[in-house]
């Protein structure tokens, strides 16, 4: 365990937004899950509930997530409504993706209250009964001829702007609790890496993150790698 590491992990956890979750409605797309979960640890949403269409669903895809099921909470339901009401019943607010008369545009949303926001199927959209139990319906303004965004599209941008109106609140610099970052410490399995929790209990500070080892160039080493399978293949 490095010094970066340490801090990378610190400021992840104290950075996520306990009050902010999202939950998928039939979304069967292996790839748009995957998209979803790494769009969601990229914002600090600390939970996805996915309701698939199918019995036996495909795990997201890693090569799109990027481990994101491992920092992301995923949480597989075939009853989203009752989990809906579970967080009604904690004080969230229930948002749905819903072209209707009375849909508003998502920036018009105050995102610094606790909400989840119910992303419905690729086709079909959000159900009448989740639609029921809803706050609000939203939508995403669309200039062009298309009618809508890919599903993992849309919730990506819809998180920016929750990610945008929680920052200029200063709801990224806020300080978990214990049970808190207990929580995440067991789904992190962190104790695999020799991480005690006593270790994550406060933000780290700046100078936590010492120059323990050079920053790597990520297209570097795609092409150091490339060069090396061209020379290898060359061999054969």
């Amino acid at each position: 365990m490095t010094p970066r590491r340490l801090f990378r992990l610190k400021k992840a956890l104290h950075q996520r937004q306990t009050d902010l979750a999202v939950a998928l409605e039939k979304v069967h797309d292996p790839h748009n899950l995957a998209a979803i979960l790494r769009s969601a640890d990229a914002v600090g949403v600390s939970r996805v509930i996915w309701a698939p269409d199918k019995d036996n669903p495909e795990p997201p895809n890693p090569e799109v997530s990027k481990s994101g099921e491992k920092w992301v909470e995923l949480i597989q339901t075939q009853n989203i409504f009752e989990k809906l009401n579970e967080l009604k019943s904690v004080g969230f607010n229930i948002a749905a993706t819903h072209l209707a008369a009375d849909s508003i545009d998502f920036r018009k949303i105050d995102w610094t209250k606790p909400w989840c926001v119910v992303m419905g199927n690729e086709r079909k959209g959000c159900s009448d009964k989740i639609l029921s139990i809803c706050d609000k319906n939203i939508q995403l303004p669309m200039m062009g001829l298309v009618q809508s965004l890919n599903v993992s599209v849309a919730t990506a941008v819809i998180f920016y702007e929750i990610q945008r109106q929680r920052l200029e609140k200063g709801l990224y610099s806020k300080k978990l609790s214990k049970d808190e970052v207990i929580k995440f410490y067991n789904y992190w399995k962190l104790v695999e890496e020799g991480i005690q929790v006593e270790d994550l209990l406060n933000p780290p500070e700046v100078d936590d993150c010492l120059p323990d080892s050079p920053h790597q160039d990520g297209r570097a080493i795609f092409l150091e790698k490339r060069e090396i399978e061209k020379q290898l293949k060359q061999k054969r």
